[in-house]
């Protein structure tokens, strides 16, 4: 006597097809996300520079103590001055370096320009972030190119540095005031 059989599996070829499309959809998908994971922390980057910035900006204009810098003149704001506490987490997981993250505030005939440069030290000892760039280059749509990962460069902005070449130009400004800490 022949039984009946229930049939309440799948078979080996079924299982076998979605494992395929599921690597296919995997490889595909992959690449997108990583993409989308490298953007977000360049963005980070992008908008971090401009709260500096915007820091830097509210503590010009709202401190009367602010050595205002005159005609062709500059002064510069540390990220340790203007308060590290409103950036806790970096893209990629390290540190901001508080003496190399500053903002430089140049004032051409009455009206001031700000340049952030944001760097952070990663886990595995690489710089990355925005080297001395104008804010307004931050809010431009092709900002992420000012964004560097893994081998940036900077100079510390110190109680003696007396000078600094901005972007506009390579020009140099000289500096009447720092504030560090």
């Amino acid at each position: 006597m022949k039984e009946k059989l229930d049939k309440k599996g799948f078979t080996l070829v079924e299982l076998l097809a979605t494992i395929v499309l599921l690597g296919l959809l995997t490889a595909i998908a992959a690449p997108n996300i990583i993409g989308i994971l490298q953007s977000t922390k360049l963005d980070t980057y992008i908008e971090d520079g401009k709260k500096l910035g915007t820091l830097a900006e509210y503590k010009i204009r709202g401190n009367s103590n602010i050595t205002k810098p005159g005609n062709n003149q500059c002064i510069g704001m540390t990220m340790e001055y203007l308060g590290m506490s409103e950036f806790k987490n970096p893209p990629y997981d390290g540190q901001y370096q508080g003496s190399e993250s500053y903002v430089i505030i140049k004032n051409v005939g009455g009206t001031y320009y700000y340049y952030v440069q944001l760097i952070e030290k990663d886990p595995d000892g690489k710089y990355g972030g925005i080297t001395l760039r104008a804010l307004t280059d931050l809010s431009a749509e092709d900002s992420r190119k000012y964004v560097t990962t893994g081998n940036a460069t900077a100079t510390a902005l110190t109680a003696t540095t007396t000078s600094i070449n901005v972007p506009a130009g390579g020009s140099s400004c000289t500096l009447v005031e720092t504030y560090i800490n």
